[in-house]
């Protein structure tokens, strides 16, 4: 291999001293040394030389060392040679002599190797070609060598044709195989500027060189645009026949007479031993497309015999038809569930085994157009008899065009009986809602983290809310006072209110969107999926009405308790009435008996006179009993209370009653 190592411009000297006395850059002690340093200079004027001189070598192992002693210490320079160092100096002007002395040597050793090591590399590569008659080896061993060579890793082979007006990428170092991209030479400057003069070609910067003006637009859009290129033309018979075409990422400086020397020999050893193996491989060409042609005929003979045994045993049926829908391909499920033998099928349309109303639309699918649902299935109908109304399939088809050979690819499966379940299914649906909407009853349905998921049309008219207001956007906690949904949450999951996951009966008081307190009847139960909770459902019976109708129960109540009370002291006032009439009748009769014979005594008169007195006021009061139909009372003795006579209303002629006063 080729040592592309760079001229030694990497001489570096070091000086070790306390005191910088020169250029040159200065450690102070050798423990700070540079390990690739290439001499180095100790000031032995104020150091021990030993000492220093076993540190440098830890360090810098391959340095040449050399002492810098005093001119009156020159006896020393025998002492320190022997010890290791490569020289003795005694002054500045003596360390710059020596020092330019020893960069002239590395130099000159330098380029003696590089020479050697590339006249070695070429006739490798020479070798190499010989001993590589296949073109696609020839090209590889070319690309490498010239991208080792020059240190850049885009390295391509271009071959042009006759007339020098196309060219082939034959070889790319990045991919190390035949590309064969077709390129065209009008397109690339630098390569007709290469077939024109049939010399080597250095662009040291693309956005800088005049010759590249024209596409430079093209350049800069390129995904990895090169600023620099570099194109050695590949002569045969003197004739340009193509080029090694490097590109670099970054600016190049100026190259090496001996760099580019080389370059055009290994483009010239490449350039013949294309022609040799241009020849030879263009039998082998011919002969290897063959063979490849016959192998890929063989490959896609057992493809296609892999997919017909799947296709015949897959349980979809699949039909391949041409753009205009006329079967070329059926498998066994197909013919099966279309009824027919597989003889059949071929050269008829698809269409003609569908209900007339699904043609439009299997005519539209097979134009490409968006049709069915979001994955593009669609579901048509399949005859399956004369009567075409009878005995019908429901199938679910996937169409997709084909690219090549054109045409169409269909997929389909029995879906009758899904589609019978599914219809049910969604009647069932329907049922169920119209039923929760319709109960008079509120019922709301929330997640595991009290989201509202249903809020029916009760508990719209209930709570002021509308379930688009509520359902995924609000908790069930916001109709519950402080503590209320918890408390509810904390019974359902109890035992003791109906059983683990069910509320039996309780009262409960909700809060409505205009903040009045709504009584409810509140059953609710946990929805289980196993034994994990899903959703809980509550059902809420609105009391409000049922309050109110309670209140005027009520208060009838009260007034038919007053009734009775007011129809039993009549009926006693006028049974005490009934009563007390005959005695006080007969006493009025013997005290008037008595007050005809006390005439005479005016004592007994007197007190005969009171009684009449007496009884008459009893009489007026019996009278006034047996004339009560409604009765006030006044306060008595120990806050009890009693009739009050003098303010009860007479009876009604008309048989009316007065209303009762407390």
């Amino acid at each position: 291999m080729i040592d592309t190592n760079e001229q030694s411009d990497s001489f570096s000297a070091v000086l070790v001293s306390p005191h910088p006395q020169t250029g040159l850059r200065t450690f102070a002690t050798a423990f700070e040394l540079p390990p690739d340093a290439n001499i180095v200079v100790v000031d032995c004027r104020e150091s021990d030389p030993r000492t220093i001189f076993k540190n440098i070598r830890e360090h810098a192992p391959a340095a040449h060392i050399i002492a810098w002693v005093k001119p009156k210490e020159a006896a020393k320079a025998a002492e320190l040679l022997s010890i290791g160092y490569y020289d003795i100096v005694y002054s500045l002007p003596h360390l710059k002599q020596v020092l330019s002395r020893e960069n002239t040597t590395q130099n000159l050793e330098w380029r003696l190797v590089r020479q050697l090591n590339m006249n070695a590399g070429l006739l490798q590569i020479i070798s190499e070609i010989a001993r590589k008659p296949d073109l696609q080896d020839v090209l590889q061993l070319s690309v490498s060598r010239i991208s080792e060579l020059f240190s850049i890793e885009r390295v391509s082979v271009v071959v042009f044709d006759q007339q020098n007006q196309e060219g082939f990428v034959v070889m790319e170092r990045e991919q190390e195989t035949l590309a064969n991209i077709a390129i065209k030479v009008n397109d690339y400057p630098e390569l007709q500027q290469i077939i024109n003069t049939k010399e080597p070609l250095i662009i040291a910067d693309v956005f800088a060189d005049n010759l590249l003006a024209g596409v430079r637009g093209k350049i800069t859009q390129a995904h990895q645009p090169p600023r620099a290129a570099v194109l050695f033309p590949l002569i045969r018979k003197d004739q340009v026949v193509g080029a090694l075409f490097l590109r670099s990422e970054e600016p190049m400086g100026e190259l090496d007479d001996q760099l580019l020397a080389m370059g055009h020999l290994i483009s010239s050893t490449t350039a013949i031993a294309i022609g040799h193996a241009l020849e030879h491989d263009m039998l082998l060409s011919e002969k290897k497309a063959l063979q490849r042609s016959k192998a890929w005929v063989d490959e896609q003979l057992i493809v296609l015999k892999e997919l017909r045994d799947f296709l015949d045993q897959a349980k979809d049926g699949v039909l391949i038809t041409d753009v205009d829908g006329v079967i070329r391909y059926a498998n066994a499920t197909a013919a099966s569930l279309m009824h027919q033998t597989l003889e059949e099928l071929p050269s008829r349309r698809f269409r003609d085994f569908l209900l007339p109303h699904c043609h439009a639309l299997s005519e539209r699918a097979l134009r490409g157009d968006a049709v069915g649902d979001e994955n593009g299935y669609v579901d048509l109908i399949v005859g399956t008899s004369d009567d075409i109304d009878i005995g019908s399939i429901v199938i679910s088809a996937a169409i997709r065009p084909l690219a090549s050979p054109e045409g169409v690819v269909i997929s389909f499966r029995d879906v009758t009986a899904l589609r019978e379940i599914e219809s049910e299914l969604r009647q069932t649906k329907e049922f169920l809602e119209n039923l929760i909407q319709s109960s008079v009853d509120a019922i709301i349905a929330t997640d595991t983290d009290g989201s509202v998921i249903l809020f029916n049309r009760a508990a719209e008219q209930m709570l002021g809310y509308t379930a688009r207001e509520m359902v995924g956007r609000a908790n069930m906690s916001v109709f519950y006072p402080r503590g209320e949904a918890w408390d509810v949450m904390k019974k359902l999951r109890s035992e003791a209110y109906g059983g683990r996951g069910r509320l039996q009966m309780v009262r409960k008081e909700l809060i409505a969107r205009n903040g009045e307190t709504v009584p409810v009847n509140l059953t609710a139960a946990i929805i289980y999926e196993g034994n994990r909770e899903v959703a809980t459902v509550s059902i809420l019976s609105d009391l409000r009405e049922r309050r109110r109708i309670e209140e005027k129960l009520s208060q009838v109540q009260r007034k038919l308790q007053l009734t009775e009370r007011q129809a039993v002291a009549v009926e006693l006032a006028g049974a005490a009435a009934h009563e007390l009439n005959q005695p006080l009748t007969s006493i009025m009769g013997y005290a008037e008996l008595l007050r005809r014979k006390c005439q005479s005594n005016e004592s007994e008169k007197k007190a005969v006179d009171i009684i009449c007195k007496e009884v008459e006021r009893m009489a007026a009061i019996v009278r006034k009993i047996g004339q009560i139909t409604a009765y006030q009372t006044k306060p008595y003795i120990g806050g009890s209370q009693i009739l009050d006579l003098s303010d009860s209303p007479p009876v009604d002629v008309n048989g009316d009653m007065s209303e009762v006063k407390k």
